[in-house]
């Protein structure tokens, strides 16, 4: 636990923290479960190595979770920190082992535990993105065993992802058109005025017969006239 104390020290002093800070082990630590005034991180999926203290099998886990459990009170700040352990799967009735840890994946964790203490307790706008990954630098072969998992046996493992709620009428097999009906009438707009149609003589609804017949009856009176005009004239 020293090594984890000297690189906090060093990752809070960066940060030009004038405040006090201290890190403490505590295996009692439960997730989600917080006194007021604490905060809680989780750092997940970190590389960890393991050895059996009984038959001496070493193993590797890309699985292994660590909890934060943080307080600032009177110008003073605590952390107290749980790494979940594993248990060797050769021995039949194996103890929980505590996980090692490289330099470079101790120092990652802490710098993304100093980075959620400036959000929450220094109001620093933090981004998901500024959260360093923790590396894994060797190849892990082989399925996470979750029965010999402390982590997986007290929750922690689970990354549950809410379904969809759909409305308490909607059956499911309908959901996909019932999605496209709101979405199209979000989409809906005011519907323009349409324009005066003029008749055109180019229309297929133009009264064709009415207007021939009319120049007819028309072209009819006039040659009448013309004869009368000119019979009289030549008398």
């Amino acid at each position: 636990m020293g090594t984890w104390q000297e690189v906090f020290a060093a990752k809070i002093a960066d940060m030009h923290l004038t405040e006090p800070w201290k890190l403490q082990e505590d295996d009692s630590l439960q997730v989600h479960v917080l006194k007021p005034g604490w905060k809680e991180f989780v750092q997940r999926r970190a590389l960890g190595r393991f050895q059996c203290s009984q038959c001496f099998h070493e193993w590797s886990s890309a699985k292994v979770h660590v909890l934060f459990h943080m307080r600032q009170h009177r110008g003073r700040g605590k952390v107290r920190m749980r790494a979940f352990r594993q248990a060797c799967r050769r021995c039949p009735d194996p103890r929980l082992e505590e996980p090692e840890f490289s330099q470079e994946t101790m120092e990652r964790l802490l710098h993304n535990l100093v980075l959620k203490i400036l959000e929450y307790f220094y109001h620093l706008p933090i981004q998901p993105s500024d959260l360093l990954e923790v590396v894994v630098d060797v190849p892990v072969l082989g399925p996470h065993d979750s029965a010999r998992c402390e982590g997986c046996q007290l929750g922690v493992c689970r990354e549950s992802r809410p379904a969809p709620v759909l409305d308490a009428w909607e059956p499911l097999i309908d959901a996909k058109k019932a999605r496209t009906h709101r979405t199209m009438k979000h989409q809906r707009v005011r519907p323009r005025a349409t324009p005066t149609h003029h008749p055109s003589p180019f229309d297929s609804n133009f009264p064709w017969k009415c207007c021939c017949c009319v120049g007819s009856s028309l072209l009819c009176v006039l040659a009448v006239l013309l004869f009368v005009l000119l019979y009289f004239t030549k008398k």
